[in-house]
């Protein structure tokens, strides 16, 4: 092999290792990501966001108890039906003398709080009537046929999206857990409370303003 056909080879050789280096393996099609379930609007009874926001306020504080609960009428439920897409839930820590609000949402609103449960600052307290969830045996949907019994069956008639909400916290004289339900969107503009042991379905009186 003479000096010219090395030379010509050694350059065959270069721009074939050339071209190699320079190619790329064939691309494989990127795995597609599965989609992300769409949310959809979640309406509670207040037992179930209770028990979630309770969770969540003794990872706050092992010793945090609630003391006041409170529904949210909204477009997505006029809470009727004893339900609310979002509640919200006032908790105390004795041992700290601190509590703090937790909210339970399933509204897909913009001006609603966030998906899920979700919490705000600590606020000093010095003392609150809690209660645990033993003493909750009565929810917010047996609360809202006693309370349209007594109550809201008149006003529905008149206003078919009569708003109504709901309140639980302990009577400061009594000391008894009670369930308030409200015909309006506050207590200034109710038409009527209708008020519910929360430890039996009973039915205990009406507030007519």
């Amino acid at each position: 092999m003479n000096l010219n056909r090395v030379l010509a080879f050694i350059s065959l050789l270069g721009a074939v290792l050339l071209l190699s280096c320079s190619s790329e393996p064939p691309k494989t099609a990127e795995a597609t990501k599965p989609a992300e379930p769409k949310k959809e609007v979640a309406m509670y009874t207040a037992r179930p966001c209770l028990e979630r926001m309770s969770y969540m306020a003794q990872r706050w504080q092992p010793d945090a108890l609630p003391f006041h609960l409170q529904s949210e009428p909204n477009a997505e439920d006029n809470g009727q039906d004893g339900k609310s897409t979002v509640w919200r839930g006032d908790f105390a820590s004795s041992s700290q003398g601190l509590a703090k609000q937790f909210v339970c949402s399933g509204s897909l609103l913009r001006e609603s709080p966030p998906y899920g449960v979700t919490s705000n600052h600590d606020f000093p307290v010095k003392a609150a009537l809690t209660f645990s969830l033993n003493d909750l045996t009565v929810d917010s949907d047996a609360v809202a046929k006693l309370a349209m019994e007594k109550v809201g069956g008149d006003l529905v008639k008149k206003d078919a999206k009569q708003p109504v909400y709901y309140e639980l916290g302990v009577d400061h004289k009594a000391h008894k857990l009670l369930w308030a339900a409200v015909y309006g969107t506050g207590q200034k503009d109710s038409k009527g409370i209708g008020i519910v042991d929360a430890g039996t379905p009973k039915f205990l009186g009406v507030i007519k303003r």
